[in-house]
């Protein structure tokens, strides 16, 4: 929050020498098309969580694949998501994105595909909290002495 509010107090510097506008309304201006802009990434959330609920994991793991590519391809959207989500949370939407397709392929029957894709987490996010526990998981028991295999 203080990020933006630290913005529209830059805004409305720029905003009254620039455009001539009062910087207030510059800045409100700012904010009101960031905030109501379309939420691209919330909507595919929103709509894989949905398919998640109804059990339908090959298909909700295809919209994340389809959010991780969006992510992927536009890093500049999720490193700056303060101000093009409105969202201060600590993780990349990159990262839950590929862990939530990830999980839903192994929900779905692929934990193949999904042990790739949770070790492209942790090569991509070495300290990833939602690939390191899943993939230990997933990892088959080691023959020689039952214990598991380290990530």
């Amino acid at each position: 929050m203080a990020i933006v509010l630290s913005f529209l107090v830059f805004l409305q510097g720029l905003g009254a020498y620039l455009a001539g506008l009062p910087g207030f309304v510059a800045g409100l201006l700012v904010y009101l098309i960031l905030r109501f802009a379309p939420r691209r990434n919330r909507r595919i959330q929103r709509a894989a969580l949905k398919l998640m609920a109804e059990e339908r994991y090959a298909d909700a793991a295809k919209v994340f694949e389809k959010g991780y590519r969006f992510f992927d391809e536009h890093r500049w959207y999720d490193r700056n998501r303060a101000f093009t989500m409105l969202d201060y949370s600590g993780m990349d939407y990159r990262e839950m994105m590929l862990a939530n397709w990830a999980t839903n392929l192994a929900l779905a029957g692929d934990k193949q595909k999904a042990r790739e894709l949770y070790r492209q987490c942790l090569e991509l996010y070495p300290e990833s909290r939602l690939a390191k526990p899943a993939l230990r998981f997933l990892e088959p028991e080691s023959s020689d002495d039952g214990s598991r295999r380290q990530v």
